[in-house]
């Protein structure tokens, strides 16, 4: 790849307007998160978009997101994929099926487990956080902006009632009350607000500590399950006993889509 097409790979929520940025490749766009590529010289444009991305290294975005919740330790790749073409990581054992031409079957190396592993703490970490700020929004949103506009002033003003209080006398004038009642309220609102904030973002601490601690990729997919609604791999869903018999069939576990947090 020439210096003139060099890569830089960049996370974020989803947004639709990608398209604008010149070169823009986008790689994986699930549950709400998006990666995607653009050639170093656009990065600029990136300032165009209307939410923000950070940059990920290409390992991320080229094999975090490929093998994003894999439990196999061999996999099929196909002649783009560097493994095919590197003799230490091709398993010669194995026969591929019919109509699997041009694939390989490589033994997954820890540098794309590892790789995998990240990307699904990163990819979770947005999601986590877009869910909490969404919740968030949901108790702001039970006042006006103006009330919130004003919310900073009126507890500072009750906090001094010997100084200046315009916003408190409007607030008197209009309903009549006194003074010291009106201070009362604003206060006890403010403090019940905070401690629903403060919940808030200590339940947000503790889901997103929970992928934070996750040592494999067996774990994440647990968890990924469990908040996300992403059912696990089959194989996987077995060995924890997910998997039933129904007449000759094996069936799954249902899993409830959709966010869980």
């Amino acid at each position: 790849m020439t210096e003139s097409t060099k890569l830089k790979y960049f996370i974020g929520r989803r947004c639709d307007e990608i398209d604008w940025v010149t070169t823009a490749n986008i790689i994986w766009n699930m549950y709400g998160v998006c990666v995607f590529s653009v050639e170093e010289k656009w990065v600029r444009d990136l300032y165009t978009l209307p939410r923000s991305f950070q940059e990920i290294s290409e390992d991320l975005g080229r094999w975090g997101t490929k093998h994003f919740g894999e439990i196999r330790t061999e996999v099929k790749v196909t002649d783009e994929d560097p493994l095919s073409s590197e003799n230490m990581f091709a398993d010669e054992n194995i026969v591929l099926s019919p109509g699997t031409s041009g694939k390989t079957v490589v033994k997954l190396p820890e540098e794309r487990v590892a790789a995998a592993i990240e990307f699904m703490k990163v990819s979770a970490k947005l999601v986590i956080e877009d869910q909490f700020d969404r919740k968030f929004l949901s108790l702001k949103a039970r006042e006006s902006k103006l009330e919130q506009f004003l919310w900073e002033a009126q507890v500072r003003e009750s906090n001094n009632l010997d100084g200046d209080t315009p916003v408190i006398d409007s607030i008197v004038a209009a309903k009549g009350s006194k003074k010291e009642d009106v201070a009362a309220g604003i206060l006890a609102g403010s403090a019940a607000f905070k401690e629903k904030v403060v919940a808030l973002y200590a339940d947000m601490l503790k889901v997103k500590q929970e992928f934070t601690n996750c040592a494999t990729i067996k774990e994440l997919n647990v968890l990924w399950q469990t908040y996300m609604g992403i059912p696990i791999p089959n194989e996987q869903a077995k060995e924890l006993g997910q998997v039933h018999e129904e007449g000759e069939q094996l069936t799954q576990d249902d899993v409830d889509p959709g966010l869980h947090i």
